[in-house]
């Protein structure tokens, strides 16, 4: 009964989780949150003013993706309240099966319980001119002994705002995405070229040891 239980609140963890348009397609759970990028990518929906998505960028080292995970962890998780531990950090960059299920549990129940921001109130008052379309009005309000100074725009103008931003806002994204895709292709690059460099340094120096090897035979058959 309490398997059963379980696979269904895994399940249901995984449709959550599908619900977010993150950058990598879901194959192997443990696998694809291993450098922390879609832990961020999902936080970054809820805490944007708390995830700066350029500090994470995509790993293939164990050491560089534990990386990701401390930045995170003292960046983010620490500050709503789901510091990790330093063995959990490790498990979840060697991709352990079911670590990263334990701390998604209380990511989704921390962001459940956040409390919803309320939008600011608007009111719409009917019968301005168009011809004050574009215009910022003055407004005040009586609110008891006080009266309150407001702005006011026109619908329209609003509306157009709002496309505005959103527009910009849709731009940058965009823009942000290439940049990040483009780091990580040089972090990629880098590491590849290490490991290209570490394995010529390997060769020079077995070719070394081989030609010591042929000098010492060839020094031996002269005395002999």
């Amino acid at each position: 009964m309490g398997g059963t239980q379980l696979e269904c609140d895994i399940e249901q963890l995984y449709r959550w989780i599908d619900e977010y348009p993150l950058t990598r397609p879901k194959k192997n759970i443990s696998r694809d949150f291993s450098d922390a990028i879609p832990l961020a990518e999902i936080l970054k929906h809820h805490y944007p003013k708390l995830v700066d998505l350029h500090n994470y960028a995509p790993r293939n080292s164990v050491c560089h993706k534990l990386i990701n995970w401390q930045t995170l962890n003292r960046k983010v998780l620490s500050k709503i309240d789901l510091t990790l531990t330093n063995l959990a950090m490790e498990q979840l960059s060697n991709s352990e099966p079911g670590a990263i299920e334990k701390i998604l549990f209380k990511v989704k129940e921390r962001i459940e319980m956040k409390p919803v921001e309320k939008s600011p109130e608007m009111c719409f008052i009917e019968g301005l001119s168009s011809s004050l379309s574009g215009s910022i009005i003055p407004l005040k309000q009586k609110d008891g002994l006080k009266t309150l100074d407001h702005k006011i725009i026109p619908m329209d103008t609003y509306t157009n705002m709002l496309q505005e931003i959103q527009e910009k806002t849709e731009m940058v994204n965009a823009l942000s995405n290439k940049v990040q895709h483009l780091e990580s292709l040089l972090i990629i690059k880098d590491e590849r070229i290490n490991d290209l460099m570490q394995r010529i340094q390997q060769i020079s120096s077995g070719n070394s040891s081989i030609a010591a090897l042929r000098g010492g035979s060839k020094f031996f058959t002269k005395l002999f």
